[in-house]
């Protein structure tokens, strides 16, 4: 199975992205040459991207600003739930060793 990397082309002057490819597995074709693009590859698999993205390209040493996705805000009946979650937790810990609580 081939694994192709995520090319990033950036704007040199501010490091913004300007385009992203993706990385992909499978049969997949490579990279061709990008003639007068500055970009970067970021390796395959080496980034979750379902909780960081890349911001923007460090033009100083030519890596990737990866920032976390903000965690979303729960809602009151969300944080609830969870609180009942917590609460059948220790009842239940509660019973297997004996009544610490």
């Amino acid at each position: 199975m081939k694994e192709v990397d995520n090319r990033v082309i950036y704007d040199v002057t501010t490091g913004n992205i300007i385009h992203q490819t993706g990385e992909a597995s499978g049969n997949v074709v490579p990279h061709g040459v990008w003639g007068g693009l500055r970009y970067i590859d970021v390796p395959y698999g080496s980034l979750d991207y379902t909780k960081c993205y890349i911001k923007e390209i460090n033009l100083d040493t030519l890596e990737p600003v990866i920032e976390l996705f903000p965690e979303p805000e729960m809602t009151e009946d969300q944080q609830r739930i969870k609180q009942l979650e917590e609460d059948i937790l220790l009842l239940q810990t509660d019973a297997q060793v004996g009544g610490v609580l």
